[in-house]
């Protein structure tokens, strides 16, 4: 069975992202929050589909939903999401910490 778990970074930036969207739409926040767990779900038995993000970190994949990339790492039996990043911002430089 496969299935997928949020690191504690990845909570917070969805708690982030919907908190944002909800001030104006807690319609809009409640549908990316509902569409990100419905591709995890989808991803987790299809571990790698995402398509890799190896210049950032080794064995680092991802998938879009809206205008965010859910950073994950493949494993047998599903996926680790380890961050959920607008796709406007400076990747590189979020991951070189890590």
């Amino acid at each position: 069975m496969s299935n997928y778990s949020f690191s504690d970074e990845a909570i917070q930036d969805l708690d982030e992202i919907c908190e944002y969207i909800a001030r104006s739409n807690a319609k809009a926040a409640s549908k990316l929050f509902d569409d990100i767990r419905k591709k995890c779900k989808l991803v987790a038995g299809f571990p790698n589909m995402g398509k890799s993000y190896e210049k950032l970190a080794p064995n680092l994949h991802g998938f879009i939903v809206d205008d965010y990339v859910v950073f994950y790492y493949p494993r047998e039996d599903g996926i680790d999401i380890t961050r959920v990043i607008s796709g406007y911002r400076d990747l590189e430089s979020l991951f070189s910490d890590e």
